[in-house]
């Protein structure tokens, strides 16, 4: 058995706490939460939309480059 100069503040709330039924006498008041240990709101990203967007514009890109080619390919055929 652990001599009263070995004990921690776990031991003596242990000790305190006997019966079970009352809780520890040094911090039953302190159960409030904290600005570390409170999680903000999570926040809708925007990464998705812009992910979109970013496929949505190259494939624009994509298609007015294919159109100019198919263009440029049918202009010189004719003049052929």
């Amino acid at each position: 058995m652990p001599t009263r100069s070995d004990w921690d503040i776990v031991d003596e709330a242990g000790l305190e706490s006997f019966p079970a039924s009352d809780p520890p006498a040094w911090g039953s008041h302190r159960a409030a939460p904290s600005e570390a240990t409170v999680a903000l709101p999570e926040v809708p990203s925007a990464a998705p939309r812009r992910r979109r967007a970013r496929i949505a514009l190259l494939g624009l890109a994509g298609a007015v480059i294919l159109g100019g080619l198919i263009a440029l390919g049918v202009k010189l055929r004719r003049s052929a």
